[in-house]
């Protein structure tokens, strides 16, 4: 991808500094270019790397060939300088909808993103608000020297005081060493009699051992990218050892923390203990447990799949109808159509209309229905989901208990019924990922 550097004074490709990379207006990419160009000359006079990235021209020749050129760009720059904290900080002057897309794809890259001027809307900027640990502005004015301030600002709050900015210096060489395969500088911090856990329980490695096994990902010109994007440091009263956690971002794992012991050996910190893992969110704690006792024991996931549907037509609108000649029609074909599948349980309310539809289909399989009043979904999903886990099932009610069943199950597609919808079928299935919807006919 077409760049344009501005290095500070003094540079040295061997010292950390900090980078910012600046996005220009791709819809007038030359002279959005020289704009950022000028930002980028007035940044580097704070001590930054500017990088000018500039959209819109040679592309790769094939779908998102914008992404793949700053992948490029990104690995390269790494090669090149030591990115200090780890992260880059972005810095958008135009095009927000072309370049919020970029930035997600890349999204393991930045610890700050910054937009320039009014077009910057909420709405743009909620998916990257979302994402942990970042900070997100955006800065009404495009005054060169304003920027400069702002992200001199930005850089500068991570930065940590006296022995703790020590310690988090060298955890920056750390992870640096191994963004550029650099197996000697990587392995002068984690010396041979250090240990390293990994994100697999059977993984504890001492820094021998771990040097053996990460051996091949140093033959590489990058064995590893981790991106700080937080990081906390406690240093003991008499400043020879030290505890830290930091947080991450990277493309395979996503949210990944460090943690550890580090302690100094004569004038140089080293790592003692080194704890890689992969936090997991409270919501979804239950499911990813679920999938690694399964893993454990060597049995499936269970899976169970949910059927529902409305009743056939009725014979009239009093309380509790019979079916219509219609509706009769429609519980054979009812019958018909999931004829295949190993239903493990039936439930209908207590109302003729529901237990009338899935009387062909329970007389041909064998199978008596079990009712609950059709007021208590809630009720309903507890027991398919305690008792029932692992197996197909079929549910009838009426048209205005179905979405509140559908909701109790995951769905969150609003679902109406109109009144004289009758053939829709509803299919729910409850994986450890969340549910899957999908609706039909008959």
């Amino acid at each position: 991808m077409p760049c344009i550097v501005q290095r500070p004074a003094g540079f040295e490709p061997s010292h950390f500094a900090p980078v910012v990379v600046l996005f220009p207006a791709p819809s007038d990419a030359p002279t959005a270019a020289t704009a950022a160009n000028t930002l980028g000359r007035a940044v580097a006079q704070r001590g930054f790397v500017a990088v000018v990235a500039v959209l819109g021209l040679p592309p790769v020749a094939e779908p998102r060939g914008e992404e793949r050129n700053l992948r490029q760009l990104f690995h390269v720059l790494r090669q090149r300088v030591r990115i200090e904290q780890g992260g880059l900080h972005a810095l958008v002057a135009g095009d927000e909808v072309t370049v919020v897309p970029l930035l997600l794809a890349h999204r393991e890259e930045f610890q700050t993103i910054t937009f320039l001027g009014e077009a910057a809307g909420t709405d743009d900027l909620a998916a990257l608000r979302r994402l942990p640990s970042r900070r997100v502005h955006v800065i009404a004015g495009d005054d060169v020297e304003q920027v400069a301030v702002h992200l001199q600002k930005l850089h500068a709050e991570r930065n940590l005081p006296g022995a703790a900015g020590e310690v988090a210096k060298v955890l920056d060489d750390f992870h640096d060493s191994a963004a550029v395969g650099d197996e000697k500088r990587y392995f002068a911090i984690l010396p041979d009699d250090a240990v390293f856990l990994g994100t697999d329980g059977t993984e504890r490695w001492t820094g021998a051992e771990f040097r053996k096994f990460s051996m091949p990902y140093f033959q590489r010109d990058s064995a590893w990218t981790y991106v700080c994007l937080r990081r906390h440091v406690e240093v003991d009263a008499g400043g020879v050892f030290a505890w830290f956690d930091e947080t991450f971002d990277n493309p395979a794992y996503g949210e990944c923390r460090g943690s550890g012991v580090i302690m100094k050996r004569g004038d140089r910190w080293v790592l003692r203990q080194y704890h890689l893992t992969v936090p997991v969110p409270n919501e979804v704690t239950g499911a990813v447990a679920a999938r690694i006792r399964a893993f454990q024991d060597g049995v499936p996931l269970p899976v169970t799949t949910v059927v529902v549907v409305r009743h056939a037509e009725k014979m009239d609108a009093s309380a509790d109808p019979r079916l219509s000649p219609a509706g009769q029609l429609r519980a054979e074909a009812l019958a018909m159509v999931l004829r295949d599948l190993q239903l493990g349980a039936v439930f209908t309310t207590e109302l003729r209309r529901t237990t009338a539809t899935v009387a062909p289909l329970c007389a041909a399989k064998g199978l008596r229905p079990g009712s609950l009043p059709a007021a208590e979904t809630k009720r309903l999903v507890a027991r398919i989901r305690e008792e029932n886990q692992g197996q197909t099932l079929l549910v009838c009610s009426d048209s205005n208990t179905i979405p509140e069943i559908l909701e109790q199950l995951g769905v969150t597609a609003k679902i109406t019924i109109g009144e004289e919808v009758y053939d829709r079928l509803f299919i729910v299935t409850l994986t450890p990922d969340g549910p899957q919807f999908l609706t039909l006919r008959y």
